[in-house]
């Protein structure tokens, strides 16, 4: 057991949930009832949140550090002790508010307005008003309908139905939801894997211990976990001759979010095997799509919800951020628009870029599944979703791991390192808002985090094998395509 990484790793996380649980940190929801602990009293005056700062990123830099340090050794662990690396790394974060967002207090009155029987692709969260999640959840979805699929309504009604209005329960039944998406993550990650020629201890390393993982699907409860954890199983049954099962696991992913729905195009379009013709490739798509297609009918029938999510997958466009790189060039545009003298709204450009970037996404999906018998289904697949997320409406930094989770099992050299980048990146994307620091308080953050990145980045580099799994992967075999049926569909 490579207890150093394992030490690391615990104080940094150690570290994130005592600084988002001070009375004053901005990184979780401090409103009455929001959590068991951490949430100020009514005379508390919040202070300059420095320490609040340089605990949560400082832990977050710390984290980081274990976690490279332990990929670079991953060849030399077992599956077992990555799996008790992963089980040690979750316990801090059992007990930790909601991080970094608020969605999970979002999930709560979608599941109470659920169980109270109303529809949630019909009726917004004003409509239930009394559910002590209303004031929780953030004001921006309050007026919005859901995006999500019938699938995870139906565990979010369940959840609401037996955890009633316990805010802290609730929670909780979203945490183990979280929890069981990383188990199948676990599960998956190495058969996907070894189907792919690749070392299956590795590639656990870099996804199911991912600080972008763990921080943002597990601390952040986001139902992102299940959908990832459905769809990295259905692509991996598909590689190992199980086809059909694999387009049904990723119709019951795209029942939690719609992107998901890309594992059943690829598993589709890869059925009959590689250099198969584009007619006959063509046939296995479209028996995938008639599979997936039924399976999600069966479950929005059976959910009693519908297919009133399909219409409501814009909802979360209506943030207009300068993270998302399609608004970025609306709002650029408009900016020289405006100055030119054109007095076109912010909002036209913006949706304008929106369309054109999907449209870019939609040619690289296309090109990526084209070439991917040369890129192998889960590099490909990786690629297609990385580029739906950041050509989007909308980039949220749990988003990257839908991508990211694909190209760490069967990525090469350059892409697997690209890959450890964008996570470390994106576990710093979250600012909290209307922050504001003293000029003491951001010289004591800023002297902090640069003293523990330089002490971090020693302890790494002393600290590498000198054979880093990074080391050039060898050639995939012809196993990245699902086994064509004896008799097409």
């Amino acid at each position: 057991m490579p207890w150093g990484c394992v030490v690391g790793g615990l104080a940094g996380l150690a570290l994130v949930v005592a600084g988002a649980a001070l009375p004053n940190s901005p990184f979780t929801t401090k409103l009455a009832g929001a959590w068991f602990f951490g949430i100020p009293g009514p005379g508390h005056v919040s202070d300059d949140p420095w320490l609040n700062l340089l605990l949560v990123y400082g832990g977050i830099v710390v984290l980081l550090g274990a976690w490279v340090a332990l990929v670079r050794r991953a060849a030399g662990q077992t599956l077992r002790q990555l799996a008790g690396v992963a089980a040690m790394w979750v316990l801090p974060l059992l007990i930790a508010p909601p991080l970094l967002s608020r969605d999970a207090y979002t999930y709560g009155a979608e599941g109470q307005l659920a169980a109270a029987g109303l529809n949630p692709y019909t009726h917004t969260l004003a409509a239930h008003r009394s559910s002590v999640f209303f004031h929780l959840s953030d004001p921006l979805w309050r007026t919005t309908h859901a995006p999500y699929g019938p699938f995870f309504f139906g565990l979010a009604r369940a959840n609401a139905l037996v955890m009633g209005n316990h805010v802290a329960a609730t929670l909780a039944g979203f945490r183990i939801i979280a929890l069981a998406g990383l188990v199948l993550m676990a599960v998956a990650v190495p058969a996907l894997a070894r189907a792919c020629g690749r070392p299956a201890a590795p590639a656990f390393a870099l996804t199911v211990l991912n600080p972008l993982v763990l921080l943002y699907l597990i601390g952040g409860m986001h139902n992102d976990a299940l959908m990832l954890g459905l769809l990295l199983a259905g692509v991996a049954l598909a590689m190992r001759r199980h086809p059909v099962l694999g387009i049904l696991l990723c119709a019951l992913a795209a029942q939690v979010k719609a992107p998901a729905a890309l594992g059943i195009v690829f598993i589709g379009w890869t059925w009959a095997g590689p250099g198969a013709a584009v007619r006959q490739r063509a046939r296995t798509l479209a028996a995938a799509l008639a599979i997936g297609a039924s399976a999600m009918t069966l479950v929005s029938l059976a959910s009693g919800f519908g297919w009133g999510w399909v219409t409501d997958l814009s909802t979360p466009g209506a943030v207009v951020s300068w993270l998302d790189p399609a608004t970025a060039v609306g709002l650029a545009l408009s900016d020289v628009s405006h100055a030119l003298g054109v007095t076109a709204s912010a909002l036209s450009f913006v949706a304008a870029a929106r369309v054109g970037a999907l449209v870019v996404a939609a040619l690289l999906v296309l090109y990526l599944m084209v070439h991917v018998d040369q890129l192998s289904l889960p590099r490909a697949l990786g690629w297609s979703l990385l580029a739906v997320v950041l050509l989007g409406p909308i980039v949220w930094p749990w988003y990257e791991t839908w991508g990211i989770a694909f190209l760490a099992v069967a990525a090469d050299r350059w892409s697997r390192r690209w890959t450890v980048i964008l996570s470390a990146v994106a576990c710093f994307a979250t600012v909290p808002t209307g922050l504001t620091l003293s000029g003491g308080g951001l010289l004591i953050v800023a002297a902090g985090l640069s003293a523990l990145a330089a002490v971090t980045l020693a302890i790494v580099r002393r600290d590498s094998p000198s054979s880093p799994v990074m080391a050039k992967p060898p050639p995939t075999p012809h196993r990245h395509a699902p086994t064509a049926p004896d008799r097409m569909p």
